[in-house]
Order: C-alpha cells, then structure tokens, then sequence
C-alpha cells in the first residue's frame, strides 16, 4: 500500500515538473488586439482629414456626390433659403460654358445651387455652379473662359481659394461679384448679386463649396458650413 502510495507521488511530481518546464519555455506572446485596431507600427491608422482647400479635387465624382457636395440653403451666409432651382441635378454643359459660348471641352458633369435672400429690402441672390472635367487642363480652359470680362474688376479678397481663384465686381449699380475657383479638375462659380462690390458673400460659399467636395473626395460627409469659413477666417486674422 506505501508502495502504491510512493508511485503515485512520484508520477504526480514528475507530472508537475513538466508542467513548469514547459511554461518556462513557452514563447511570451502579446494578446492578439481587437479586430480593426491599428497595429502599433501606426500600419492602418486613420489619418484625420484637414479642411484645407489647397487640396486638389482629383477623384472623378459621381452625380450623387457632386449633388451632396452643394450646401443646402442653410449652409451658406445666415439670410438666404433655397430657391426655386436649388440643388437642380443633373446640371447642363451651358452651366459650365461662356455667355453664349460652347459646351466646354471635357465636360463630365455639373450641378446647381440657388439661394434667395429674405430679411432685407434689397433683392440679393446667390446662384452657385459646380462643374467637374475630365482632367485639369480641360479645367483651366473652361476657368479662363468663363470668367465674366465685360463692365467688371478686379476684387481683393484675404485668400485665394483652391489652386487659383478670381473675384470681379460688376461696375453697374447692383455691384454684383462673381467668384471663380478651379481646383484639380472641377470650377466652381458663384454669383452674389446685389452685392455692392463686397466680395464677402462670394467668397465665403465658394470656399465652403469646394471644402465640402474634399470632404466628400476624402469619402467622409459634406458638412462645412459658411459660418465654419467665416470663423476659420477670423481665427488666421
């Protein structure tokens, strides 16, 4: 009976020694991360999108994009509320084109955004024209064409926006600015009518314009407002 006894302690500890040695020599692993985490070489990692419209537009966009990119009525300057032809989609070659000029070379798309203003006596409105080519020299073109040259001058505005951009005020009584802004392959122009040569209102749904189509190029929501470049601007100052 003490001999059985003595065995099975003697199996027991030999059991118990293997144990430790094993444990001993098993590799020290890190405990796999939860799927989806970013490895810790920063491989995967979501880089944070910078609201920054030096960014060229380059992605060929579809209709239903370029239509998000357009800010509603309430995005643009505090006053206006959409028009009677806001958001009109698909927009039409003539949109992109010269007064009484032709279909612009390269023309892919284009949409329309039209703002009324309310709160004022005077009859001010905004009209906003989004086009996207097929590549960035059919864009120059058409941005170097489109621009309104008769009875209007040159405006100064604190930055341009995207790659390169121009603001003419009308000289007639209404002072009407227009705002032109290329970058990468789309053009973007807003008319302010009724302005009095102020260039404000032109620039600021411009630059939102053409923030909200990177934000939508980077695959995220089109949601810059122009109240959003209105305080980034006083933040430079």
């Amino acid at each position: 009976m003490i001999r059985r006894h003595l065995a099975v302690a003697t199996t027991l500890l030999a059991c118990l020694a293997l144990s430790a040695c094993s444990a001993d020599k098993a590799p020290q692993e890190a405990p796999s991360a939860p799927a989806g985490t970013p490895s810790a070489s920063g491989t995967g990692e979501v880089q944070p999108f910078k609201d920054d419209t030096d960014v060229p537009l380059t992605k060929q966009l579809s209709q239903g994009e370029l239509t998000q990119a357009i800010p509603d009525a309430k995005d643009v300057v505090p006053g206006y509320y959409p028009g009677s032809l806001h958001k009109s989609m698909p927009g039409e070659p003539d949109n992109c084109a010269p007064r009484k000029g032709p279909t612009p070379a390269g023309w892919q798309r284009s949409g329309r955004g039209d703002y009324d203003y309310q709160g004022s006596t005077l009859s001010r409105e905004l009209d906003l024209y989004v086009c996207q080519f097929d590549n960035a020299e059919h864009a120059k073109s058409a941005y170097d064409r489109w621009q309104e040259r008769e009875e209007t001058a040159p405006v100064q505005v604190p930055r341009r926006v995207g790659e390169e951009s121009v603001f003419l005020a009308y000289s007639g009584s209404s002072g009407a600015v227009y705002g032109y802004s290329r970058s990468g392959t789309v053009v973007v122009q807003v008319r302010a009518h009724d302005a009095g040569g102020d260039p404000t209102d032109a620039r600021t749904v411009l630059a939102a314009t053409i923030t909200r189509l990177q934000q939508v190029q980077a695959g995220r929501p089109a949601t810059t407002t122009a109240a959003d470049i209105t305080e980034a601007e006083r933040a430079r100052r």
